[in-house]
């Protein structure tokens, strides 16, 4: 592999994958595709949730749907098999979605990975 391995939220590439079946796509992401080899990961479709699917926040350390449900398995679950693929790469960066309860603010992936030392970087 010539390119260095980084993990990239599934969304930002434009794949319809949010909560809404909605996507976005940062221009920023043109430069990575570039310079690195990109692997998207979408960590609540690997933890079993759907798109669309319930919006859902943070509530200390747990993620609560906007319907009052924990959906925080789904998101671990998810998290760890993000993870489990970052390894399988030797991951050492990751571009994750800010504002996400699983990739950004205090997200369960984005605490996950740091743990192990990947270094995040919210776009």
């Amino acid at each position: 592999m010539d390119k260095e391995p980084v993990i990239i939220s599934m969304c930002s590439l434009g794949i319809p994958c949010q909560y809404r079946a909605r996507s976005f796509r940062r221009k920023i992401v043109d430069n990575y595709m570039d310079k690195y080899f990109l692997i998207p990961v979408c960590p609540e479709q690997l933890g079993g949730l759907s798109t669309p699917r319930v919006a859902c926040h943070l509530e200390g350390n747990k993620i609560i749907g906007k319907e009052g449900k924990d959906y925080t398995s789904f998101y671990q679950r998810g998290a760890e098999l993000a993870l489990k693929i970052a390894r399988g790469y030797s991951v050492k960066k990751a571009y994750l979605k800010r504002g996400s309860p699983s990739c950004g603010v205090d997200g369960v992936t984005k605490k996950l990975f740091e743990k192990e030392g990947i270094k995040v970087y919210l776009i």
